[in-house]
């Protein structure tokens, strides 16, 4: 079935994984559109919400994210299906095993014209999210909110959401997630979901220079050293408000 999102509020989750967080985009009342290159995860999501695609408020899209479309080489972790991704240095991390197989790609210029512009766009796409960041520099409209997972490039890509034109930052640490409750849904955000976003997200909103500050003094300094216990991780979010 082919979606049209066009008249109500769209989240993209880039990086669908298990579907835990288009669970709670659902709930939350938006149309989804579930971008997740691993076929076996996309199989698994369409027979968890087999009702919200029938109902047409949900799309998932077997494909990568890329530069371009086409078709590409992609890694499925299988140690660890959140380690999967286009890059192998990502998707072989701490010597796991990884098998290749082949995908088809989408650029966020394509889910856009098909779909509309998202209010909000989740990118969590394991050792390429800079691609996806990258396509945001050209579009005319952009989503209302983004949120991106730091993968220790936190500095390269909250200068490239500037230069996109976001004016607000949060920081959220995500390993205490599955501490936290939405206030709206009741929902309980489980171990490794992305949680809340917008203005549901706890903590003000930060000026670029005060994110990048906050950054500096709580993740890695500016020379790259991380100052952040190796159990804590992070996610960065951005308004254009």
């Amino acid at each position: 079935m082919v979606h049209d999102f066009k008249n109500t509020g769209v989240v993209f989750d880039l990086g669908m994984n298990n579907g835990d967080d288009t669970e709670y985009y659902l709930r939350k009342g938006f149309g989804v559109v579930a971008v997740e290159a691993n076929p076996i995860l996309c199989e698994a999501a369409e027979k968890r919400f087999e009702q919200s695609i029938n109902d047409g408020r949900l799309s998932i899209v077997n494909a990568a994210i890329w530069e371009r479309v086409g078709e590409t080489s992609f890694f499925i972790n299988t140690d660890n299906d959140h380690w999967s991704s286009l890059d192998t240095g990502w998707a072989g991390r701490e010597s796991s095993n990884y098998q290749e197989i082949k995908v088809k790609c989408v650029t966020l210029d394509e889910l856009f014209n098909q779909y509309d512009v998202p209010h909000y766009l989740k990118i969590d796409v394991e050792g390429v999210d800079h691609i996806v960041l990258e396509q945001l520099q050209n579009p005319k409209v952009l989503p209302a909110y983004v949120s991106v997972e730091d993968c220790r490039f936190g500095f390269r890509y909250m200068k490239t959401l500037a230069a996109c034109g976001y004016k607000k930052f949060k920081l959220s640490d995500q390993s205490i997630v599955n501490q936290l409750t939405d206030s709206t849904t009741g929902q309980a955000f489980p171990a490794g979901s992305s949680g809340p976003f917008g203005d549901d997200l706890p903590g003000e909103w930060l000026s670029y220079v005060e994110m990048v500050e906050l950054y500096s003094t709580t993740v890695r300094d500016k020379s790259g050293n991380r100052l952040a216990p190796r159990t804590h991780w992070w996610d960065i979010h951005c308004t254009k408000h």
